[in-house]
């Protein structure tokens, strides 16, 4: 099975996945880096530690996709 290496950036701070995890396939590596994206950003948001995550998703060291999730808010 193929491994995935799930790097998070939040607000440009760089968490790296050194051991990755491994899927069946590539559908289901972007379901879960889509999870993944969305329980960060909303944690991090509601906190407001951060106004934008990203997921860099690699297989092994080639980069396979990438989750961008940005808050913005407009007080009227």
């Amino acid at each position: 099975m193929p491994r995935f290496h799930f790097d998070i950036h939040e607000n440009g701070h760089l968490i790296p996945d050194d051991d990755g995890r491994e899927f069946v396939d590539e559908d289901d590596a972007r379901k879960e880096a889509v999870l993944t994206g969305a329980s960060i950003a909303r944690d991090a948001f509601v906190a407001g530690s951060a106004h934008r995550v990203v997921i860099d998703v690699r297989e092994g060291t080639a980069p396979f996709l990438k989750v961008s999730i940005t808050l913005e808010v407009e007080e009227t």
